[in-house]
C-alpha cells in the first residue's frame, strides 16, 4: 500500500473509507484523513445524524448504505475502490431488551463479515478494524493482546465475535486485516452525554455533577486513537495482528473529577452517587500497549489533564465561549 501522507512530505495519498464515518472516532478519523489531503470518504446508513462532519468539511464523499445489506456494500466499494478500509461502525450503548441484542450482535458480526467479503472482492490493501477491549474477560493485571476473549457485557460478547471472525477471515483469506482494541476513548466530538463531556460541560454551566464513585478505566483521547489508525493503516503487519489502543494508566472517576477542575478552573461540586452505572464499570480495565509500541511504534501523546484541556477548549469553540 502507498505510504499515508505526513505533512510537509509529499507521500502518496490514498483513498480511505471510514465506515461509520459520522461516529465519535470515525468522524475525528476523517478530518484527519482529509486534512492530510487523503480522497477520504465514509459509509453510513441513510438515517444516521451527520452533526459531527455537517460543518463544512471539504472534500467528504458519503455513501449510503447499510453494513447488512450487500448490494450497497458493493456499490460503495465499487464507486469508491478504497486503498484501505476503517471498520469503526458498530451499533452504539449498551442493548437492554431480546431486539436490541439481536441487532447489535447483527452490526458487529454480520455487518464485520459483509465488510470483509467486500474488501476481500475488491482487493483492498489494508482493513483496520476498530474493535474494544470489552472483548476481553475480568483480569486483574494490565490485558495484554493474549488475554482471554471472555467478555462479561452483551456489547462485549458481540466485539469480541467480531474479532473472533476479522482473525478467521485474515488467516485463511490472508486479506491485510488487523484490529485495534480501543480502550476508552474521549475528546472532541464526543456524545454530550458521556462522563468526559458531561462533566467538562458541568464546569461551563456551573452546575452539580452526578458522579459515580469507585470505577477505574483507561481513557485515551481520540487523537492519539487517530494516530494509532494511521500507523496501523501502513506498518508492516501480519494478517490478523491486535493491538491495545489505550494509555496503559488507571484512572478513577474521582482522579478524572480533580484533573478537570485544575483544566478548568472551576470548583465543580458533586453529587456522590447519583451517574448512572454502565455494564462497562463492572470490572478495572488497563491495557498493555507495549505491542502498539513495537510493532506500530505509537505511544499515545496526550496525558489525560491534555487530553481533557483539548476537550475542554474544544467544547468552549462549540458554545460560542472563546
Amino acid at each position: 500500500m502507498a505510504p499515508l501522507r505526513q505533512p510537509g512530505k509529499g507521500d502518496i495519498a490514498v483513498r480511505a473509507l471510514v465506515t461509520g464515518g459520522y461516529g465519535f472516532v470515525g468522524s475525528n478519523l476523517t478530518r484527519r484523513l482529509l486534512a492530510e489531503g487523503h480522497d477520504a470518504a465514509i459509509l453510513a446508513r441513510p438515517e444516521s445524524n451527520p452533526w459531527r462532519l455537517a460543518d463544512g468539511v471539504d472534500g467528504l464523499r458519503v455513501f449510503h448504505g447499510d453494513l447488512l445489506d450487500e448490494n450497497s456494500l458493493a456499490e460503495a466499494f465499487s464507486a469508491f475502490r478504497p486503498d484501505v478500509v476503517f471498520h469503526c461502525a458498530m451499533s452504539p450503548g449498551h442493548p437492554r431488551d431480546a431486539s436490541q441484542r439481536t441487532e447489535m450482535l447483527a452490526a458487529s458480526a454480520l455487518g464485520t463479515a459483509n465488510v470483509l467479503e467486500a474488501a476481500l472482492r475488491f482487493a483492498v490493501e489494508r482493513f483496520v478494524h476498530l474493535g474494544s477491549f470489552l472483548a476481553y474477560g475480568r483480569q486483574s493485571r494490565q490485558l495484554a493482546e493474549s488475554s482471554p476473549v471472555a467478555p462479561i457485557t452483551w456489547r462485549g460478547a458481540a466485539k469480541a465475535a467480531a474479532s473472533l471472525w476479522v482473525q478467521q477471515f485474515a488467516a485463511q483469506t490472508q486479506l491485510s486485516a488487523v484490529e485495534l482494541r480501543l480502550f476508552s476513548v474521549y475528546g472532541p466530538w464526543e456524545g454530550a452525554h458521556r462522563f468526559i463531556p458531561a462533566l467538562l460541560e458541568s464546569a461551563l454551566d456551573d452546575r452539580p455533577f452526578p458522579l459515580l464513585r469507585g470505577p477505574l478505566h483507561d481513557w485515551v483521547y481520540v487523537g492519539d486513537v487517530v494516530e494509532a489508525c494511521l500507523r496501523a493503516a501502513q506498518a508492516d503487519l501480519l494478517p490478523g495482528e491486535v493491538f491495545n489502543i489505550g494509555s496503559g494508566t488507571l484512572t478513577s472517576n474521582e482522579e478524572v473529577v480533580e484533573i478537570a477542575r485544575r483544566v478548568t478552573g472551576c470548583k465543580i461540586a458533586v453529587n456522590p452517587g447519583d451517574y448512572p452505572a454502565s455494564p462497562v464499570d463492572a470490572a478495572s480495565w488497563q491495557a498493555d500497549i507495549s505491542a502498539a509500541g513495537e510493532r506500530l511504534n505509537w505511544t499515545p501523546q496526550h496525558s489525560l489533564q491534555r487530553g481533557l484541556a483539548g476537550t475542554f477548549e474544544w467544547i468552549r469553540r462549540q458554545r460560542g465561549v472563546l
